[in-house]
């Protein structure tokens, strides 16, 4: 499993873990001696966090839990940003538009609008969570790297 798979797992675990917690240290502090008012908005907003994770990640559960993706190809630019923290390449395809990010780093010769390759990236079929993406160059379709 890659970083971007495991990435939406934790998210949506998250997500489920927020709402649960949120819910049961409501009960257990309304028990014992009663809640105040700052900890209930502190126990709303956490829970509110949960079912913003899990509004987010639900959609694309079952493409992601039955591995059934989409792949985009084309020619794209590699960008690369080595002072982002954690390290991203971003591809970019010129003639749709479509911009994917990941947290790795393709060991290319060279970076930049001015160098095309063709990318093949692979999403959730709702475009909503990159999986993972191959480079080929682009005049002899030689793979370069891939993320799998």
């Amino acid at each position: 499993m890659n970083e971007e798979v495991l990435f939406y797992y934790a998210l949506f675990a998250g997500g489920i873990v927020c709402i649960v917690l949120s819910v049961l240290l409501y009960f257990w502090l309304r028990e014992d001696t009663g809640i105040e008012f700052s900890t209930f908005g502190r126990l709303v907003l956490m829970c509110l966090f949960g079912v913003g994770l899990v509004w987010y990640t639900a959609p694309s559960l079952k493409y992601v839990f039955y591995h059934d993706y989409a792949t985009t190809k084309g020619m794209c630019t590699v960008e690369y940003d080595d002072q982002s923290s954690p390290r991203t390449i971003d591809l970019y395809y010129d003639e749709t538009g479509d911009y994917f990010s990941f947290f790795d780093r393709a060991d290319l010769g060279a970076y930049g609008p001015d160098v095309p390759y063709t990318c093949h990236v692979t999403t959730t079929k709702d475009h909503a969570f990159e999986i993972f993406y191959r480079i080929y160059d682009f005049k002899t379709g030689k793979l370069l790297y891939s993320s799998e």
